[in-house]
């Protein structure tokens, strides 16, 4: 399987209209600068680039004996808290099955614990393969949130604005080439049982660019427990995951009509 990753390069005009609230059509004037541009920094030499890469986006969380280490905690630790606190339907599970490639998995982000949850949706074997994006500016801005994130999840920081976007970006590229199926939430912030947000415009650029198919999943809670802050009557949860076909985004679709096409997908899972 030979990934469209190459397209990626040409992200960089685009990662230029990007804002926190999506990317700006090309439409849009652009007004002028109001201050002169700082002068640019001398470009780092290959090795210094591959050291400040692994400083960014370490490759330790998927180390074998790491990756050995977190299927042992997920056992351990993150299932049976997951069974103690939610009962769980799932609906859908043969579509996974249409995934023989790399993918992106996309879901709605109305828990605190629903990374654990999808991933307890999935079988083991296809579990081990996922990676998942978190804030970088929330998750890994706290150092221990970021390494225990990284040692149960495989996650790595993923930038939503400001000059990190195109790292992240190359790093999902990477991540897809490796073999890596890539978690996101494209709401880009959590809502607590609450309805779902329209998603950036950043999910839809990227299945764009990457051509790999995109496994849409959705969490509904059926019945608020105690990790919702609901103790009484039932301190645990019921929640209903449900799992979509795998969608795949055309090379010219606009990437707001794509991730339009990716909202509907989830809501429709």
């Amino acid at each position: 399987m030979v990934l469209r990753g190459n397209r990626l390069t040409a992200l960089g005009r685009t990662v230029r209209r990007y804002t926190y609230d999506g990317f700006r059509s090309p439409a849009e004037p652009v007004q002028a600068a109001q201050t002169p541009l700082p002068i640019a920094p001398a470009p780092l030499s290959e090795r210094a680039l591959r050291r400040q890469q692994r400083r960014e986006f370490p490759e330790w969380p998927r180390w074998h004996w790491v990756r050995y280490l977190r299927r042992f905690l997920f056992a351990l630790i993150v299932l049976p808290v997951a069974r103690v606190g939610y009962k769980m339907e799932v609906r859908g599970r043969e579509n996974l099955a249409a995934i023989d490639e790399p993918c992106f998995i996309i879901s709605n982000h109305n828990m605190h614990l629903d990374q654990s949850l999808l991933l307890r949706a999935m079988p083991p074997g296809f579990r081990q393969k996922v990676a998942i994006a978190a804030a970088a500016s929330d998750i890994f801005g706290n150092r221990m949130r970021g390494f225990g994130s990284a040692v149960l999840g495989n996650a790595f920081p993923f930038a939503k604005e400001g000059g990190g976007i195109r790292d992240s970006l190359d790093h999902v590229q990477q991540m897809l080439g490796e073999g890596w199926h890539v978690l996101i939430f494209p709401e880009g912030k959590l809502t607590v049982v609450g309805p779902m947000q329209p998603f950036k415009g950043g999910i839809g650029l990227l299945a764009r660019e990457t051509g790999v198919p995109v496994l849409p999943m959705r969490i509904d809670v059926l019945r608020p427990g105690g990790y919702e802050g609901k103790w009484w009557p039932h301190p645990r949860a019921r929640v209903l995951v449900s799992i979509g076909a795998p969608i795949r985004i055309a090379p010219k679709t606009n990437y707001a009509i794509a991730t339009a096409r990716l909202e509907e997908a989830v809501r429709c899972a």
